[in-house]
């Protein structure tokens, strides 16, 4: 128990019972500052959920209960950590909590059951988790949400088993039990009617796999709005299928034109992509830097953080340098 590097007895520390006597010890800096960011994410959890159509959510969709998880899974994963490392891991991951619980916000406002926000919806075009949403940056008026992501991705982070009923509705439904997890888990939802029926129109994309495009056709049917399904070559690097995919991106566009009555506007999408690129070199030159400065303590955090922090291109806003 000190401000070292893997001074705590983590295996035996975290049995269910003891977070909730004391903080795991990280030397006095650290630990108040571990102990803040906890207070934190209750802070945010009870802002969110104080307002009315964020707990009709709640009682509206079994997935939510998931949340309640958070700040178990907050110390789950910064176990053992000090430093820098600590703030990295909070930093990054307070900003997914605070994004996931923007787009709930969105979500239930719109969401017919709850907030019923008829404007709000004109707006919306969903996109399921695998697809590309720098494409909705020629569309600036409008609003893309996934309904996905935070029913069965950030949630099922926050509580490994809380997917597990969808997964055997889809069995039940008849699926073979040896398909991927991933996308049984979101066919299940679209079974059990726990997808906020939101939105004018919808993008779904066939990667990653056989199993995306399984559950795809069913969720379509689902969401009761006009889907487009974007077939992405798997091999996408070679030349031969580079005009063909340039092809499906271009109908994708025309779909939401025909479907929002918005014109796809370029200099805004190449503003976008600008800035797109600009993080993805940001994230070439930092990665190759934190390769080397992440020591072998940082365990198998390490990637999840430089991606996570990275991505965001936050580091000067964060005080990370």
């Amino acid at each position: 128990m000190s401000g070292k590097l893997g001074s705590e007895p983590l295996g035996k520390f975290y049995t269910g019972k003891k977070p909730k006597k004391r903080r795991e010890w990280r030397g006095f800096k650290d630990t108040w500052y571990d102990y803040v960011r906890w207070l934190g994410y209750w802070k945010t959890l009870i802002t969110f959920i104080i307002k009315p159509n964020n707990i009709k959510g709640f009682f509206r969709y079994r997935w939510m209960l998931n949340y309640l998880a958070l700040p178990d899974f907050m110390d789950r994963h910064t176990e053992g950590m000090r430093g820098l490392q600590l703030r990295m891991a909070h930093q990054a991951l307070g900003l997914i909590v605070t994004d996931i619980c923007g787009m709930l916000g969105q979500i239930f406002r719109a969401d017919p059951a709850i907030g019923n926000d008829k404007e709000l919806n004109k707006k919306i075009v969903l996109f399921d988790e695998n697809m590309m949403s720098t494409l909705m940056g020629g569309f600036p008026n409008l609003v893309w949400l996934s309904v996905e992501v935070p029913a069965v991705y950030t949630s099922s982070m926050m509580s490994q088993n809380g997917v597990s009923y969808y997964v055997d509705v889809t069995h039940q439904y008849g699926v073979p039990t040896d398909v991927c997890p991933m996308p049984a888990a979101e066919l299940g939802v679209a079974l059990a009617d726990d997808f906020p029926l939101i939105g004018c129109c919808a993008v779904q994309c066939n990667t990653t796999c056989d199993g995306s495009l399984m559950g795809n056709g069913i969720e379509a049917r689902s969401f009761k709005i006009p889907t487009f399904q974007l077939a992405v070559p798997i091999r996408h690097r070679q030349e031969s299928v580079q005009e063909y995919a340039a092809e499906e991106v271009v109908n994708a566009i025309h779909f939401i034109e025909e479907q929002t009555g918005e014109k796809f506007d370029w200099n805004a999408f190449f503003k976008s992509m600008k800035r797109f690129n600009a993080e993805t070199e940001e994230f070439l030159r930092v990665d190759g830097d934190l390769q080397d400065r992440l020591s072998a303590g940082y365990g198998r955090n390490a990637r999840t953080l430089q991606i996570w922090c990275i991505s965001g291109c936050r580091w000067k806003k964060s005080g990370i340098s």
